[in-house]
């Protein structure tokens, strides 16, 4: 939908599966067989939750690669969506504040593109500065995570983190957040002097 204004325009819809590719097939075939299974698995009842909730495919399988990436497992992403969705309607948090979208930028998008370029892209998919959704996915997400995004969890949580084990932690408060995370990572109670 909006090619010029992301770094790959394909990211989010090379859908992960497996497939058979033969020696000798074109590069372009490998690709139109992708994007035909992209479009398989983005059924009906898909679409038409999208439509209930006002996203296009593009926003949802833009937040479904964040979650994809942000989720130690497929539990984790409905309420990884809530958060998202949590963001997305309050006034006080406009920005996701996704560290996924962070490594992205400094992973794929800066060694790959003048310091120019990479300002540029730095404004559309760093969601700590950037409002709302990036410019486009950050990865192929699978079904659980597109699935996330259309049926999310009912929380009234704005944040969440992860422990070294992979366990995540939500929150209400940024002040909550920080002293479950401390609490998690240090195995204590955070130490207020």
């Amino acid at each position: 939908e909006s090619k010029s204004s992301r770094y790959n325009y394909l990211e989010g819809y090379l859908y992960p599966d497996t497939y058979e590719v033969y020696v000798g097939q074109s590069a372009s075939s490998v690709i139109r067989k992708l994007l035909e299974n992209t479009d398989k698995k983005w059924t009906k009842e898909y679409a038409n939750k999208a439509k209930e909730l006002g996203m296009s495919m593009d926003e949802v399988l833009t937040m479904a690669s964040i979650i994809q990436k942000e989720a130690g497992d497929a539990e984790q992403m409905p309420i990884i969506a809530s958060v998202f969705y949590n963001r997305l309607k309050s006034s006080s948090f406009r920005c996701l504040q996704s560290d996924a979208t962070t490594v992205y930028v400094a992973k794929f998008i800066k060694p790959n593109v003048s310091v120019g370029e990479a300002d540029t892209f730095s404004q559309k998919y760093y969601t700590y500065k950037c409002i709302g959704l990036p410019a486009g996915p950050i990865c192929c997400p699978g079904d659980d995570a597109i699935y996330a995004v259309l049926w999310p969890a009912e929380t009234d949580y704005y944040f969440f983190g992860h422990d070294t084990s992979g366990n995540m932690y939500a929150a209400k408060t940024e002040a909550e957040r920080n002293a479950m995370m401390y609490k998690a990572v240090v195995g204590g109670e955070e130490d207020d002097g």
